[in-house]
């Protein structure tokens, strides 16, 4: 009986076995032609860029990579315009101030979905939303406003720069520059938005 069973099962298993061998390879060459494709974007629009891992992009060298070095090393090597993958979405980097000037402006109704830092703070807002966002803020940002803000800007700069002279001639070499720009920025925002003074450097509580 164990024998005949076995007879009757081994050709089963060995097609089930055969029929699992053949969707795992076809799920590797249609994932494999599908990453192929598309790590040919730029390619095919004749941009440079950093090579990509298949299924990864450029997301593992981005992750284990200090940024801003990453993004310095690529600028010199690729130029002031390449193209990166984040998975397998293409990202386009742009480095070139004229550019990037239409880019945030004239053409902004094009590239206003952009996209932000994974895990970074956003304000970020798209289609719609933008529009109303974009009609409350434009008018604090006029001309006319900029010029009047420009003095109190000015005046914080020069509370700034005091209190790192004041460091300096105390003998210091190093500050925690990351809250000393943060005290700078909120002295910016409490003399523009608010008109109040607040002595951010000595209590920044």
């Amino acid at each position: 009986m164990t024998i005949m069973l076995g007879s009757v099962l081994a050709p089963i298993c060995q097609t089930y076995e055969w029929c699992l061998i053949g969707l795992i390879v076809a799920a590797i060459a249609y994932y494999y032609f599908s990453w192929r494709n598309a790590f040919n974007y730029w390619r095919g629009r004749h941009i440079c860029g950093p090579n990509p891992i298949p299924i990864f992009g450029n997301l593992l060298s981005l992750s284990l990579n200090p940024r801003s070095l990453l993004e310095l090393e690529w600028y010199k090597k690729y130029g002031k315009i390449y193209g990166t993958y984040i998975l397998g979405k293409p990202r386009l980097t742009v480095a070139v101030p004229e550019l990037i000037k239409q880019i945030l402006v004239k053409d902004f109704h094009t590239f206003r979905n952009r996209s932000t830092k994974v895990g970074a703070s956003s304000l970020a807002t798209i289609d719609d939303h933008w529009r109303r966002v974009r009609a409350i803020v434009s008018p604090t940002f006029s001309s006319g406003k900029m010029r009047r803000m420009y003095p109190l800007i000015s005046r914080c700069c020069e509370d700034f720069l005091n209190f790192v002279d004041k460091d300096v001639s105390n003998g210091m070499n190093e500050v925690e520059l990351k809250r000393l720009m943060g005290a700078y920025t909120m002295d910016l925002i409490a003399s523009c938005a608010f008109a109040t003074k607040i002595n951010t450097y000595a209590d920044p509580n």
